[in-house]
């Protein structure tokens, strides 16, 4: 029988205790804006941010390391929320929520003893923060994409809600279409013509469900 050492027995507890964390913590924009009972956790919209990465892997054909890729993306997005809970634009600004996250997510990494496992989850997180790759950009319009079906579902579950209530997550959703002048995810390069209009096929999906 495989023996499971006493350090690695301390990594796995120390590792997951961060993503219990986030089956706990609200997400803060639904209970501020909306007054939301039970509102979902951090962890319940990374689960279908998950569901969303394998519908729109089967609908653009992306390969298994692609898709690999985007789902590990999306379970460490948040992960530093474990630790400064969900900050709203409200309540800070991006310089400094920046700086607490990068702290935080340091903190958790220093948890892994497994070195290759803590250098992938680090050129993760910088790779998303960057919002340079198709991924980065991928998880960024997947994150706002689920956020705006989560205002949709509010609205048509809680009977105190109206569209005036939840139009502020609306309009964070539109702010990352391909017709803003303005959008909030830099150009995508025209060097993987395909990558390219994946990108902009979900931009047109996240501006239908916010209008």
């Amino acid at each position: 029988m495989m023996k499971v050492n006493k350090s690695e027995q301390g990594s796995i507890t120390d590792i997951t205790e961060y993503f219990y964390k986030l089956k706990e913590t609200p997400r803060t924009g639904w209970k501020q804006k909306l007054e939301i009972r039970n509102t979902e956790s951090v962890a319940s919209h990374t689960l279908l941010m998950i569901v969303l990465v394998f519908l729109y892997s089967e609908k653009y054909g992306f390969s298994c390391k692609k898709k690999v890729k985007l789902i590990e993306m999306a379970l460490i997005h948040d992960l530093a929320e474990s630790i400064t809970g969900d900050i709203t634009p409200e309540t800070m600004n991006n310089k400094r929520k920046n700086k607490l996250e990068n702290e935080a997510f340091g903190k958790i990494t220093d948890k892994i003893y497994t070195k290759g496992l803590k250098k992938r989850y680090l050129e993760l997180w910088h790779e998303y923060q960057t919002k340079k790759s198709f991924e980065s950009k991928c998880v960024h319009l997947l994150d706002k994409l689920e956020m705006v079906l989560q205002a949709n579902y509010y609205l048509r579950n809680r009977e105190e809600l109206t569209r005036e209530n939840v139009e502020p997550f609306f309009q964070s959703g539109r702010s990352y279409s391909s017709h803003r002048p303005n959008s909030r995810l830099p150009k995508t390069s025209k060097k993987n013509i395909q990558d390219t209009e994946d990108l902009e096929d979900i931009k047109e999906i996240l501006e239908y469900f916010s209008n």
